[in-house]
C-alpha cells in the first residue's frame, strides 16, 4: 500500500525528512522505545545540528561587523547629513567595499532563515503524516485500513469523519484513496482516543485490532499527550507544549538581537522593524502550537529551544575568542576570495543591486531633464499664424481657441 505523500518541487526534501524520521524511529524501537514524540524531539535536533553551520557562519559575520564597528561609524560620520541620492549611494558603496575587506556577508542570515522555511514546511507534512514516511506505524495500521475497506462504504466513512469534525489535507480522503487505503490511514492517523472507541460502536466493530490500536495510542502518546491532537485553548497537560514555544522563542529573539549590528540610518531603520515583528513571534509561537496537532508543537518548541541554547553558547565562544586573530583571518580568506571574483569579473548581488539602483537614477534624472527643457520650449514658442490677445496669450487664427478667445472679450465689454 502505498501512502499520501507530497509532491511537487520540494517533494525530495519531504523524501528525506522522511528517511530521517523512519531511521530515528527504527532506532528507538530497536531500543525498545515506541515513541513518535521521542523520535520528534530527536528528529528536531539532527535537523538543527545540520543547519548549524550557516547559523554559527551568520553569527560570526555578526561579531566581526560588531568588532570593526568604529570603522563604519567613521563612514557613517563622513556622509551626516547629506540626503542626496548620489551621496548616499557613495555611502553604500564605502560600506559594501568594508564589508568585502573583512568577508561579511548581510545576507547570511537571511539565508538562514529562509533555508529554514522550506526544512519547516518538509517537516511539518512529515509529522503530520508519520505513517507516509514511517514503516513501523504504517504496519500497524495496515491490517484496519483493510479491515474498514471491507466492511465500510466510502460515503458513510467520509460522514463519520465530517461529523467528527477531523482535519485533513485537501484530498488526501477521495473515493480512489478510500480504495486503495491511502486516505484511510491518514484519516486514522487523526484520531484521538475517544474516536476509536466511536467508530468501532457507530460505524465498523474494530475489536479484533485491539492489539494494533493499542500499539498505535502508545506510540502517539508522549507525557500523556495525545500527538495527533492539537491542545486548543482549555486546560490540560498539553498546554505546556504551547508555554514552552512561547518563552524559548521569547528567549531566543533576545539572544539574537543581541548580536545585531547597526552599519547607517537605513539599516537602523530596517532593524526596527525587525524588531518589531520579531517581538511578536513568541506570541505567534504559541498561537501555533496551540492549533496545529501537538507533534508539530513539539517540533516547534524544541526548535525554540535549540535556536536559544546555540545563541547563547555561539555568543558566550565568540566573547572569549580572540578577535584580533579571527579578523586577520577572515581578512586573508576575503582578499582571496574577491582576487578569485574579480578574476572571473562575476559581480556580488548588492554590486548588481546597487549598479541597477544607480542606472534607475540616472535615467530619471535624465527624464526630468528633458521635460524641464521640453517645457520651456513650449512655454516661450510663438506662432507666425497666431493672434494675440489681451492676456498676452496667442493663438491660431481662426482656431476654436482664437473664438473662444473673441467671445470672452465679447462678454468682458458687456459686463462692463
Amino acid at each position: 500500500m502505498i501512502l499520501i505523500k507530497k509532491t511537487g518541487l520540494l517533494a525530495p526534501l519531504y523524501s528525506f525528512m522522511g528517511w530521517i524520521m523512519n531511521t530515528i524511529y527504527n532506532m528507538l524501537n530497536s531500543m525498545g522505545v515506541v515513541s513518535i514524540g521521542f523520535s520528534i524531539i530527536i528528529f528536531t535536533v539532527v535537523v538543527r545540528l545540520l543547519i548549524f553551520p550557516l547559523s554559527l557562519k551568520s553569527t560570526r559575520s555578526s561579531k566581526i561587523q560588531k568588532y570593526i564597528q568604529p570603522e563604519f561609524n567613521k563612514i557613517t560620520k563622513k556622509y551626516k547629513g547629506k540626503k542626496d541620492q548620489q551621496s548616499m549611494m557613495k555611502q553604500q558603496a564605502e560600506i559594501r567595499e568594508l564589508q568585502q575587506k573583512y568577508g561579511i556577508k548581510m545576507t547570511s542570515g537571511c539565508i538562514t532563515a529562509l533555508i529554514q522555511l522550506p526544512i519547516f514546511f518538509s517537516l511539518y507534512w512529515v509529522i503530520r503524516n508519520i505513517p507516509s514516511y514511517v514503516s513501523k506505524v504504517h504496519a500497524l495500521y495496515t491490517p484496519i485500513a483493510d479491515h474498514i475497506k471491507g466492511a465500510v462504504d466510502y460515503d458513510k466513512f467520509k460522514e463519520f469523519v465530517s461529523q467528527s469534525k477531523i482535519m485533513l489535507e485537501s484530498g488526501s480522503l477521495t473515493q480512489k484513496t478510500f480504495n486503495t487505503g491511502e486516505g484511510i490511514i491518514d484519516t486514522l492517523y487523526k484520531f484521538t482516543g475517544s474516536l476509536w472507541d466511536s467508530f468501532s460502536t457507530n460505524v465498523a466493530s474494530l475489536s479484533s485490532y485491539n492489539g494494533n490500536i493499542s500499539k498505535i495510542k502508545e506510540a502517539n502518546t508522549f507525557l500523556g499527550i495525545n500527538l495527533a491532537e492539537a491542545p486548543g485553548f482549555k486546560w490540560s497537560i498539553a498546554l505546556i507544549i504551547p508555554v514552552c514555544a512561547l518563552v524559548f522563542q521569547y528567549l531566543s529573539t533576545m539572544a539574537m538581537q543581541k548580536q545585531q549590528v547597526i552599519t547607517d540610518a537605513s539599516q537602523e531603520a530596517t532593524m526596527k522593524t525587525m524588531n518589531k515583528f520579531t517581538k511578536i513571534m513568541p506570541i505567534f509561537s504559541f498561537i501555533i502550537c496551540i492549533t496545529v496537532s501537538a507533534g508539530v508543537g513539539i517540533y516547534w518548541a524544541v526548535g525554540a529551544f535549540i535556536s536559544w541554547l546555540t545563541t547563547v553558547l555561539t555568543n558566550a565562544y565568540y566573547d572569549r575568542v580572540d578577535m584580533d586573530q579571527l579578523v586577520e583571518k577572515a581578512m586573508a580568506k576575503a582578499e582571496i576570495k574577491n582576487a578569485k571574483r574579480k578574476a572571473s569579473g562575476k559581480k556580488t548581488f548588492m554590486e548588481r543591486l546597487t549598479e541597477n539602483a544607480a542606472a534607475q537614477q540616472a535615467a530619471r534624472e535624465n527624464t526630468e531633464g528633458m521635460e524641464k527643457f521640453g517645457g520651456a520650449r513650449l512655454k516661450n514658442y510663438t506662432s507666425n499664424t497666431s493672434t494675440q490677445s489681451k492676456d498676452n496669450v496667442k493663438y491660431r487664427q481662426g482656431s476654436i481657441a482664437a473664438k473662444a478667445n473673441a467671445m470672452r472679450q465679447y462678454n468682458d465689454k458687456e459686463s462692463k
